[in-house]
């Protein structure tokens, strides 16, 4: 039998859960360093299924923003402004999701497989001017640095208060 690993956001009306598996996990909209933002910038997306009343009641995905320092070091994990993880959740219910985001990043294997295979199709692409492998090279050593992702490198910047 192949169990899968699964994560759980009891919410008061729902339960999220994240079945990780590489198709519920992707990584888009990134942006690199200019000069009016000096880090680097990209979202994860995680397909969570919705139980209400123990019955199935759907899939959403949820993203959460994630901010790179120049210098690679830190990683900041912000709310952003659609489809947030942390959307409709009190203090509660957003430490689960800090606490599922934490594990993405540090421990999931298959997040770090999906981050090589990125890796991978980057280095298959062809790039064809200056700005083009610029961007790749920026792209190319953030993904690298997903692959070694720590507790302390991870910073959290979200609104904690209960908005539910």
């Amino acid at each position: 039998m192949n169990m899968l690993e699964s994560k759980v956001i009891q919410t008061r009306f729902e339960k999220e859960i994240f079945i990780e598996e590489k198709s519920t996990i992707n990584i888009n909209g990134f942006r690199s360093l200019d000069k009016n933002t000096p880090f680097y910038e990209f979202m994860i997306g995680l397909d969570l299924i919705r139980i209400r009343d123990n019955e199935y009641y759907g899939t959403k995905k949820s993203y959460v923003s994630i901010r790179i320092s120049e210098d690679l070091q830190s990683l900041f994990i912000l709310e952003p402004d659609v489809q947030s993880i942390f959307a409709i959740k009190n203090k509660q219910e957003k430490e689960a999701a800090i606490e599922l985001i934490q594990y993405v990043l540090v421990d999931s294997q298959t997040f770090k497989q999906v981050v090589l295979e990125m890796i991978s199709n980057l280095k298959k692409e062809n790039v064809v001017n200056g700005f083009e492998v610029k961007e790749a090279k920026a792209k190319l050593a953030v993904l690298e640095r997903l692959l070694n992702v720590r507790e302390e490198d991870v910073k959290f910047t979200i609104r904690m208060e209960n908005i539910a």
